[in-house]
């Protein structure tokens, strides 16, 4: 059976965790204010086929046996402050970053460049050595997250990979939600497949954001290759 870790679950995040335990994955969830975190469990078992759905009480508890951890934090201090609590605890599994670069302000929700260029850049720039870095569904709209798995043809999830071994980790999670992964390069393409980025702009068989195989050849080419390049697992890689 299959399990994910899944840490900080707010609205996109709750999504997520719901599109892996709707299709069989078992969900370990972590917030930091557990009421959060029991409204998600709940939203998440209401739609659970055949998954355990599990509220951890610490970030060491959400993330111990994991292979897969989801953060889905908001994007910069939050995600210092979890790298820094689980700390070597993270070595040798796959993180898969949803993040966007955006600030939730008193003014609304504002968008903040990152220098190193990207949100995705940002993280790998902060993770421990020894940890694999990957990133998906930041190109999509919480509300297509679930409304778009399962479709004929399947609709494609981009995502980015700092490596051919990180590459198949996610690969084989991602093939289980009813979604077509579609690698499109290493962590420095973690531009595009963020908000305002080619694969969040462009319009596709199922609308925004949502190509088909056939139409995602056509606009961006084969899927990209990794073979070659180092593992995450032993270093960053871009």
């Amino acid at each position: 059976m299959a399990s994910i870790a899944l840490i900080g679950p707010g609205r996109h995040g709750t999504a997520i965790a719901q599109l892996f335990a709707s299709h069989g994955v078992d969900v370990h969830l972590y917030h930091h204010r557990e009421p959060k975190a029991q409204t998600a469990a709940a939203q998440v078992r209401a739609v659970a086929k055949n998954a355990e759905v599990r509220i951890a009480h610490d970030l060491a508890a959400a993330v111990e046996g994991q292979e897969l951890v989801v953060l889905t934090t908001l994007w910069d201090k939050p995600q210092r402050e979890v790298i820094a609590q689980l700390g070597d605890k993270l070595t040798g599994k796959v993180l898969l970053d949803v993040s966007n670069p955006l600030d939730v302000t008193p003014a609304g929700i504002i968008p903040r460049p990152p220098v190193e260029g990207s949100a995705g850049q940002f993280l790998a720039s902060i993770l421990p050595a020894g940890v694999g870095h990957a990133k998906a569904f930041s190109n999509l709209a919480t509300a297509f997250i679930n409304e778009s798995a399962d479709m004929e043809p399947r609709a494609v999830l981009p995502f980015v990979a700092d490596s051919a071994d990180t590459e198949r980790v996610v690969r084989d999670y991602l093939e289980l939600t009813g979604w077509q992964p579609w690698l499109v390069g290493g962590i420095s393409e973690s531009k595009h497949v963020e908000i305002g980025g080619k694969y969040n702009a462009v319009h596709g068989r199922y609308g925004r954001s949502r190509l088909d195989a056939k139409e995602m050849l056509e606009y961006s080419g084969p899927e990209d290759s990794l073979t070659g390049v180092e593992s995450g697992r032993t270093g960053r890689h871009g």
